[in-house]
């Protein structure tokens, strides 16, 4: 059974799941205050997409208590308060304790502004707690949109200059740390064929072997892509569950 709260305007505030039989719940453009699995034995997919507090300068909870089968979670934004179990994860946590881990998480997306670097502190400690993620999709932002066209959204071109680049030193981390990293896609929002090719060449570095903690691929897979504008996520895929990643795109 898939729950989802479409354009909900603070009623309730806060949505607590507590259901034997809900498989996915979505919070799909609406203003909340907090989502929270409290008793969901077959949760499987939690998706919150365009959601933001009830009032301007309150944060928006994501609660994670019992919902061992929860293997999707996105977007997990760093101006987000994550909370597991009893445990408040905060921005420079270098140790997080087995009960404040969710070891069924598969397919995490999380949202970030690499200029902030309270941000980028609060984007490492979140993905402490996620020690089994198979799939990891990182947004890069500028501000607080979820539309690649947006007027506000950081174009390709300069990219090249910003946001894009200060997340390089994040993926160069990733690279010297993951020892199973298999594949890493570079994906540019509406971009030209010039910046692909731009953004390609001087990426090229890091397709390097020894960038790499992963040793034993044979060959390095780094592709750099474009996509359109328009919803990074489409409320279709994110509510089927015959798709076992719902935020590729």
């Amino acid at each position: 059974m898939t729950f989802p709260l479409i354009t909900n305007y603070c009623l309730p505030d806060r949505v607590r799941i507590g259901s034997q039989s809900l498989r996915c719940v979505l919070l799909w453009h609406s203003m909340a205050d907090e989502v929270a699995a409290i008793a969901a034995p077959h949760l499987q997919r939690l998706i919150v997409y365009c959601t933001h507090p009830t009032e301007a300068g309150r944060a928006f909870k994501v609660n994670i208590g019992y919902a061992p089968q929860l293997a999707v979670l996105g977007y997990l934004d760093t101006t987000h308060v994550l909370q597991i179990d009893n445990t408040i994860i905060k921005a420079g946590v270098t140790k997080v304790s087995p009960d404040a881990m969710v070891p069924s998480i598969k397919v995490l997306a999380l949202k970030v502004r690499f200029r902030v670097a309270e941000e980028v502190r609060t984007l490492l400690s979140f993905l402490r707690c996620f020690p089994e993620v198979e799939t990891l999709h990182v947004m890069a932002s500028d501000n607080h949109t979820d539309h690649y066209d947006d007027p506000g959204e950081v174009k390709a071109r300069d990219e090249l200059n910003s946001t894009f680049w200060q997340g390089v030193g994040f993926l160069k981390m990733v690279l010297g740390r993951a020892v199973l990293l298999q594949k890493v896609i570079v994906l540019l929002a509406d971009p030209d064929p010039i910046t692909v090719s731009e953004a390609t060449r001087k990426l090229n570095p890091l397709a390097s072997k020894r960038m790499w903690a992963n040793k034993t691929l044979r060959k390095i897979s780094l592709e750099v892509r474009g996509r359109t504008s328009g919803p990074i996520l489409g409320y279709n895929q994110a509510s089927d569950l015959s798709i076992s990643d719902p935020f590729i795109s």
